[in-house]
């Protein structure tokens, strides 16, 4: 039904214009050539078969015997229309079909709105006067108006940056945000790169301060303020950081807008996310100037992520991994306040540690387990002296001397009657590293050096 719509309005539209109808011919049809034919200059199928025959002619472009003109790196005519090519794997839905597009670009044609690139140039000139004038949204109209008219071509390219700089210059960032988006979409090695992404990275860090400074829900709408998105301030800044990446992946910004994304996320208590973004500046750009802040404030994430010592341990050994990466990759080159971050979060991270090992420890110890108890205490003071903990695990180490590995099974003689399952067979052969029982304290070195002297003697 919607198709039939559609073709009731076109119809109706070249009636209405004056246009005849085109009638089908059978005798004008012919089968295509089995060979191929030709492509039209211009196409990236005639640029890979002319390519190698192009030569370069400085201040001009690439000159190709047998076609008028010069061509750009790309094989486009310079300052000339390029043939467009429609994916068709990629259109999805009526209004992107391929043969409606063409029938469309037709009906422009025809009512004379199609392609013209006289009426494109002086559009662009008119542009340029304004844009020189400071008369910033007549220069936006003046732009849009060669893109319609000249579509494909390296003016339209320039006309698309010059269209996102007078939203720019006229504080309509939202609109100058997807004109710049545009424009690397459909040009993506655009000479223009470079500007284009520090006019993206300057509309988001903006986007994201105001967020700070005047925070709002997502769905709040936003209507009286045009340097802003209608809704999701901060969610829009976070897309335009991630599309600085996408776009330009080497570039001098694409560290500082992943450092900014893991930064929102950190200030925002959102400490998984952070971590995620801190490890990808570590691991994708080693030489980042963000690698330091990104080694401890990963450090932090970590360190905030651990919720106790009944949760999961990760990520306190992850951070003990990033502290000794951390302690390696700068060891040269901290400074005084820097090197007493690092020792503060060492000192943290170990107490944290200490403490998980007590809880494990406490625990077997008040469920009678007391072999496990003594195995952990002595874990816990072999890994860390000179702490208060293991100064408390001593002490208990001490008092569970003389009490039972494991506790006393109630009902024993009703246990033994029942055969043991397959299960806790199977467990109980395999063989363990050490028994609890045999954990001993360590001794001082003299107390074993006199030791190995009795037995020498003996």
């Amino acid at each position: 039904m919607p198709k039939l719509l559609l073709v009731s309005f076109v119809s109706s539209l070249l009636l209405t214009s004056g246009c005849a109808a085109v009638n089908f011919n059978p005798t004008s049809w012919h089968w295509p050539s089995l060979s191929g034919e030709s492509a039209a200059p211009g196409t990236p199928e005639w640029w890979k078969k002319h390519k190698s025959d192009a030569e370069l002619v400085p201040g001009e472009g690439f000159r190709v015997a047998g076609f008028d003109g010069y061509f750009d790196q790309e094989g486009r005519p310079i300052g000339a229309r390029v043939a467009k090519v429609v994916n068709a794997e990629k259109s999805s839905g009526l209004l992107n079909d391929v043969k409606v597009i063409q029938k469309m670009s037709e009906v422009k044609t025809q009512v004379g709105y199609g392609p013209d690139e006289q009426r494109a140039k002086e559009a662009y000139a008119a542009g340029e006067d304004f844009f020189r004038r400071q008369e910033y949204e007549s220069a936006a109209k003046q732009f849009k108006q060669t893109v319609a008219r000249w579509p494909d071509s390296s003016l339209e390219q320039d006309a698309m940056f010059f269209l996102g700089e007078s939203q720019f210059f006229s504080d309509n960032y939202p609109d100058a945000v997807d004109s710049y988006e545009e424009l690397l979409r459909k040009y993506p090695n655009s000479p223009h790169l470079d500007k284009v992404i520090r006019r993206q990275f300057d509309i988001a860090r903006y986007w994201e301060q105001h967020h700070q400074y005047d925070p709002n829900w997502p769905i709040t709408p936003n209507l009286l303020d045009d340097t802003r998105p209608l809704f999701d301030t901060l969610g829009r800044s976070l897309k335009t950081y991630d599309n600085i990446r996408l776009n330009d992946p080497t570039g001098p910004l694409a560290d500082d807008s992943l450092m900014a994304t893991a930064n929102s996320y950190f200030v925002r208590n959102r400490y998984n996310d952070a971590d995620f973004n801190y490890e990808q500046i570590r691991r994708e750009y080693p030489r980042s100037e963000h690698q330091f802040e990104a080694h401890i404030l990963g450090l932090q994430c970590k360190i905030r992520k651990y919720q106790g010592p009944d949760y999961d341990g990760t990520p306190l050994i992850e951070a003990k991994k990033l502290v000794k990466q951390l302690k390696q990759q700068f060891a040269g080159r901290l400074s005084g306040e820097e090197r007493d971050r690092v020792a503060i979060i060492e000192v943290t991270l170990r107490k944290q540690l200490a403490e998980r090992d007590y809880s494990r420890a406490k625990f077997y110890d008040e469920t009678g387990h007391f072999g496990s108890a003594k195995y952990y205490y002595a874990q816990l003071m072999s890994k860390f002296p000179n702490t208060p903990l293991a100064e408390q695990a001593q002490q208990r180490y001490a008092d569970l001397g003389g009490k039972p590995d494991h506790p006393e099974t109630k009902l024993e003689w009703l246990v033994d009657v029942f055969p043991e399952n397959a299960e806790r067979q199977a467990i109980s052969q395999v063989p363990l590293m050490g028994r609890e029982s045999e954990v001993q304290l360590a001794r001082q070195p003299k107390a074993e050096s006199q030791e190995a002297d009795a037995t020498i003697v003996r």
